[in-house]
């Protein structure tokens, strides 16, 4: 039922509701927002104000001391390196499920649905001890291996896109010389752009955001990422409130501007999906 059919009390009502939702959601944004701006002692003493004056004090000092120039460093590359590889290898996987005919698909693919219901904290443990055993403990690399092998959400939303692709666009561009790969890449990429974009964006923000992995896999400073030198910040600075709320600023706005320039398009392609599903 469309929104323009509802009655007005119930458009009015759904007004309100979304109204408080908002408020709700934003408020602790707004709030680390307007405090990063403030002094100590008015986050203290006056902490729903508003900042007289914009002090970056607060923003600059958190950068410094929590070395938030090394942490997005290190979570840029991890998440550029793994999004990418996803891409790649879980695109290529997910074109084989979409178009070929192999054996052994079938379970294969099943394998890559169960693996949606594993939640990835119950191999946590497992999956230290194999990076133990390859060497590879404290390492960046670690990590990305790690992230690559989050493959299920990625396959079984790209095979979806594939399928959506006419094979017959495929066929003339076969008939015409191209190969499986220039196919893949002059036809069936530039139709599917947009959900590649949906699960690049979506698996940089879970990479991103992971405190779990980086936490159980690293050790040294130097190889921390923005989540787990934010808690080392604030188990090291609790007291001082004006850096922790700085270090808050540094750590949530970047991300989320990247998702804001991509929602629009990340909710066009969910709603497609949905459609078609």
């Amino acid at each position: 039922m469309k929104f323009a059919r509802f009655s007005l009390p119930a458009k009015v009502g759904s007004y309100v509701w979304l109204c408080a939702l908002a408020i709700v959601v934003l408020f602790p944004l707004l709030w680390v927002t307007t405090s990063a701006f403030k002094k100590s002692s008015d986050i203290i003493g006056n902490p729903f104000s508003l900042p007289t004056s914009l002090n970056f004090d607060n923003i600059v000092n958190a950068w410094n001391q929590g070395a938030f120039g090394t942490l997005y460093i290190n979570s840029a590359l991890i998440t550029i390196v793994s999004v990418t590889g996803i891409l790649i290898i879980e695109g290529l996987a997910a074109y084989a499920f979409a178009r070929m005919k192999f054996a052994g698909m079938a379970i294969l693919f099943a394998i890559f649905v169960a693996g949606q219901l594993i939640p990835a904290q119950t191999i946590v443990l497992p999956s230290a001890l194999q990076m133990s055993a390859f060497g590879l403990s404290d390492t960046l690399v670690a990590l990305i291996l790690q992230y690559l092998s989050w493959a299920p959400f990625a396959i079984l939303f790209l095979r979806a896109a594939f399928m959506a692709v006419p094979v017959e666009l495929e066929e003339a561009a076969r008939i015409d010389g191209a190969g499986l790969f220039t196919t893949i890449w002059r036809v069936v990429l530039p139709m599917t752009r947009s959900a590649f974009a949906t699960v690049g964006t979506v698996y940089a923000l879970w990479i991103w955001n992971d405190f779990l992995f980086p936490l159980v896999y690293e050790r040294s400073a130097e190889n921390f990422t923005v989540p787990l030198g934010l808690a080392q910040f604030q188990g090291t600075f609790t007291t001082f409130w004006g850096y922790l709320v700085g270090a808050i600023f540094v750590s949530v706005w970047p991300p989320l501007l990247v998702y804001v320039g991509l929602s629009r398009q990340i909710q066009d392609r969910l709603s497609f999906a949905g459609s078609k599903g």
